[in-house]
């Protein structure tokens, strides 16, 4: 009896794809890709298993023509992006029951279906199976259509030439435009699709007298068949060498017990039917019913015992079993491969943690390493500024006797002054580090509380001076030296040293002019 089979997929550039090569295979044609960069020929005129190769256009279109390398050369240059989808295939499996020539008309009729369905540009080619393909297992019965169509919708302009839009056909665009058109998502226009062909397939098949397909699948029909496990190229290759595998000898008792379990519902159907054949008799007889004779069926059916029902119904049972325990091992493996999973990004965590540890346990001793190395510079540099001679302007001592208490306060002012200069000169050096500029605003800031007090006390000192005339000396001295210095040190110093400066400032020039007021001297300022 016929089966069903209607499926689709893309053809797309993200998978290396290209429309023309397909056509060209499926069509079993030669086709130049105009690509003047890329382009290539695709020749496949020697394969076999070819029936017919057809390009079927919409209805709106019938009075146009254009050609197959035309037609998907146009399909390429219309897609610009790299990963585009060029094409849209669907397979169908033509009902062998049929001719020759009925298959033909029906994947056309299907295929002129979808044109219109969509406004786009079909190519139907239809496949048999070769003897090569035969030797190596598939069934001779195997007719199919391949149906490829265009992502884009087509046209014919007023020359009648055809030529593709750039709309996307409605079987290409997103869920959310189609929703926004007022369309189903995909997955239900799929569904949709398979439907068509089920009604467009068994038009034909009852027409001729021949068994329905039937879209659903087998437990939607209520019909209990267990579907086979992949096999793989490996068992595959090795089962076509004649060498028995555990998927091979798996696969072989589940179409065992499908072909009993087939057997089954065909035997319970033909009971209904002769429940429904001799309720109608009966009626007849009666004359309360009048119907025609139904026709005879063209096939004997199969007599099943009541054996092999039960067979049947023991090796489903046992089959469900070892899908249900192969079901729980893998439901199984993929939880141990879950916690296995967990397990390794706790560990990746762990290592993560312990090597962020470890890597700021080696910046904090490199950062360590280089404060002791750049508190080490700065403090070789400052000795060697202590050590250096005093570099002040001489005018300041000229008078003044540099061994007495004053004079000894007088110079340490000098040499403080000199320190704090080269300190600030030390801090705008770009080679300075940052460490070593808070190492200078510190030390800076020491030295100023020594100047505040070496200031007071030559301050007190030369108060306590006797001599007119070396007071006066002393006095005017240290204002000459504050003068220079407290201008230029004065924004630098905090607050409180700012405030202690003025306040020792204000104190020399209050003495200074009380001096000069005792002599009758006015100081100007």
């Amino acid at each position: 009896m016929a089966i069903f089979m209607a499926s689709t997929k893309s053809i797309s550039r993200a998978k290396g794809q290209s429309a023309i090569a397909a056509a060209a295979y499926r069509a079993g044609d030669k086709l130049l890709d105009e690509d003047k960069d890329h382009g290539k020929t695709h020749d496949y005129k020697k394969r076999s298993g070819v029936l017919s190769a057809d390009i079927i256009l919409p209805s709106n279109l019938a009075d146009g023509e254009i050609s197959r390398a035309e037609l998907w050369n146009m399909a390429e240059r219309n897609e610009t992006r790299k990963n585009s989808r060029v094409a849209r295939e669907w397979l169908v499996a033509l009902p062998h029951e049929l001719s020759e020539q009925d298959r033909k008309d029906l994947a056309h009729d299907f295929a002129r279906t979808l044109a219109d369905r969509y406004q786009v540009i079909a190519d139907c080619a239809i496949h048999v199976p070769t003897d090569k393909e035969i030797e190596r297992g598939a069934s001779p019965l195997n007719f199919h259509a391949h149906i490829l169509l265009t992502t884009r919708t087509a046209t014919i302009d007023d020359d009648g030439k055809i030529y593709l839009t750039k709309d996307k056909a409605d079987s290409e665009i997103s869920d959310d435009d189609r929703r926004k058109k007022g369309l189903p998502r995909m997955s239900h226009e799929v569904k949709a699709v398979r439907e068509l062909w089920e009604h467009t397939a068994n038009k034909v098949l009852e027409e001729k007298g021949h068994n329905l397909i039937d879209s659903r699948s087998y437990k939607s029909q209520g019909i209990d068949l267990v579907p086979q496990i992949k096999m793989g190229k490996d068992a595959t290759h090795m089962e076509r060498k004649g060498i028995p595998t555990a998927k091979g000898q798996f696969n072989r008792e589940i179409i065992q017990s499908n072909e009993l379990v087939w057997n089954k519902h065909l035997d319970d159907n033909q009971k209904t039917n002769d429940k429904a054949e001799r309720t109608i008799a009966d009626l007849r007889e009666s004359k309360l019913f009048i119907a025609p004779a139904a026709p005879k069926p063209d096939f004997k059916p199969r007599k099943v015992t009541q054996e092999s029902i039960d067979s049947t119904n023991d090796a489903v049972n046992r089959l469900k079993a070892i899908r249900l325990n192969r079901e729980k091992a893998q439901q199984a493996e993929k939880e141990r491969l879950r916690q296995q999973q967990i397990a390794a990004i706790a560990q990746k965590k762990l290592e993560q943690a312990e090597q962020e540890k470890l890597e700021r346990q080696q910046r904090r001793e490199q950062r360590l390493a280089r404060i002791a190395m750049e508190t080490g510079e700065f403090n070789h540099y400052y000795q060697q500024l202590e050590q250096q001679p005093l570099s002040v302007d001489q005018s300041h001592l000229q008078k003044i006797d540099q061994n007495s208490e004053f004079g000894k306060h007088l110079v340490a002012i000098l040499a403080t002054d000199n320190l704090m200069q080269a300190l600030t000169r030390y801090q705008d050096d770009p080679s300075t580090t940052k460490h070593q500029r808070t190492l200078a605003e510190l030390q800076y800031e020491r030295l100023g509380n020594d100047l505040i007090s070496h200031s007071q006390s030559a301050l007190d000192s030369s108060k306590s001076t006797r001599h007119t005339v070396t007071q006066k000396q002393c006095t005017a001295a240290l204002k000459g030296v504050f003068d220079a210095m407290v201008p230029e040190h004065k924004q630098n110093l905090s607050q409180t040293q700012q405030e202690r400066l003025q306040s020792v400032s204000a104190a020399i020039n209050d003495h200074s002019y009380d001096i000069n007021r005792s002599r009758g001297m006015t100081l100007g300022f």
